[in-house]
């Protein structure tokens, strides 16, 4: 044979392989049994459910190997994984696959959890977050440039954090609804505060009026705001003063599985894909009640339009740097209303493909109107297990 001829025949035969591949991938329902390249039995969850795997993909530097051994056990959002640690939203099925194959076995495999220490049984079926066609979604409503007030149906995941304690009054911090129970902002914002001084309100938009009318129209209004009591404040162990700034809020009583026309949970970005991105020079958004001009707290629910900068930029033009769990992000134009104080604890987020993810929770940064110095914000993707573990522990 023509090594001309050859070399064709050997191409088609690789396609035809990768092709096949590809196709199988999509077909089946990746939770079921999986072999991994060492041969061992596994089970296909998201990344942040396989520690072993998310630890190579949250590594500030990968080498080729790990790369290839990553993207072999890769299957679209899923990854195969030989112990799971925590349970994943998809069904449960006897579906199966192999992975090819490779010349990496030799990963270390120490970090990984043994399956006998998983939190629950596979028969869970208790959803820990939602699918992606009931959270992120938004209404075909115009953009908004700048710091101005959102639409009456605009970001139904952005929760005021009203408080009645001593030291703190009113709508001082914001969060962001992602599931039927729980809300996620920032550890200074709830960090010596008791269960029974805060008060969560879902649905707001106008803190000033209980039922929210746009152009005091009272043919366009929201339902009534739901004021959520809180059961528990769960905090970052390793939360200190600009660091590991990052809480979950659990209310009392969940909310309807479908959620409401006024409200609705913002997306995490728990996919193999989002939690490697890196999310820098990207346009993405803040929400909140923060201050707006000479008041200290904005009526409306404001939003912004900003972009994200890599860390070392941010040391750059800081001169201060920060750690590879945070990320920064400042506008471009004097349009933009700086996150302020009111706004700590609201979310950066993303909109891809039409959905909207978080990956960032306001932090801090400069004084409002000094739009030219970036803020800092949480990166949600390195907390991503530490969410879903204590959501698990607390359902």
């Amino acid at each position: 044979m023509k090594p001309t001829t050859c070399l064709f025949m050997c191409c088609i035969l690789e396609m035809s392989r990768w092709t096949y591949s590809k196709r199988m991938c999509n077909l089946e329902v990746l939770t079921g049994e999986c072999t991994a390249t060492n041969g061992h039995q596994g089970k296909f969850v998201l990344i942040t459910s396989c520690p072993a795997l998310l630890k190579i993909a949250m590594s500030p530097t990968i080498s080729l190997k790990q790369k290839k051994h990553l993207e072999a056990h890769t299957c679209g959002d899923h990854v195969c994984c030989e112990a799971p640690m925590i349970l994943t939203t998809a069904p449960t099925t006897t579906a199966s696959r192999s992975i090819p194959e490779s010349d990496y076995e030799d990963i270390p495999t120490t970090d990984i959890i043994p399956s006998n220490r998983m939190l629950e049984s596979d028969n869970d079926d208790s959803s820990l977050l939602p699918e992606e066609n009931d959270c992120g979604l938004e209404p075909g409503v115009e953009r908004i440039i700048g710091g101005n007030v959102t639409k009456i149906d605009q970001f139904r995941w952005t929760v005021a954090l009203d408080f009645d304690s001593p030291s703190k009054k009113g709508v001082r911090c914001g969060g962001s609804l992602i599931n039927t129970r729980y809300v996620l902002t920032a550890a200074h914002c709830v960090g010596k505060v008791r269960e029974e001084d805060l008060t969560l309100r879902l649905g707001e938009w106008d803190i000033d009026q209980h039922k929210d009318c746009e152009n005091d129209d009272p043919e366009d209004c929201n339902p009534e705001v739901i004021f959520a009591e809180v059961s528990q404040i769960i905090i970052h162990p390793g939360y200190r003063r600009n660091g590991h700034d990052i809480a979950l809020i659990r209310m009392k009583q969940p909310l309807p599985k479908n959620y409401t026309t006024h409200i609705l949970p913002i997306c995490l970005p728990n996919a193999t894909d989002l939690i490697h991105n890196s999310f820098t020079n990207k346009n993405v958004s803040v929400v909140g009640w923060g201050r707006a001009e000479n008041v200290t707290t904005s009526r409306y629910k404001m939003y912004a339009e900003i972009t994200t900068i890599s860390n070392e930029k941010y040391k750059h033009v800081t001169g201060k740097p920060i750690e590879d769990n945070q990320m920064a992000a400042q506008s471009s134009s004097k349009a933009y209303r700086d996150s302020c104080t009111g706004d700590s604890g609201g979310p950066l987020q993303i909109q891809i493909n039409g959905t909207y993810y978080l990956i960032g929770i306001i932090s801090h940064g400069p004084r409002c109107g000094e739009y030219t110095i970036p803020a800092v914000y949480t990166r949600v993707t390195s907390y991503m297990e530490w969410i879903l573990k204590s959501i698990k522990q607390y359902m």
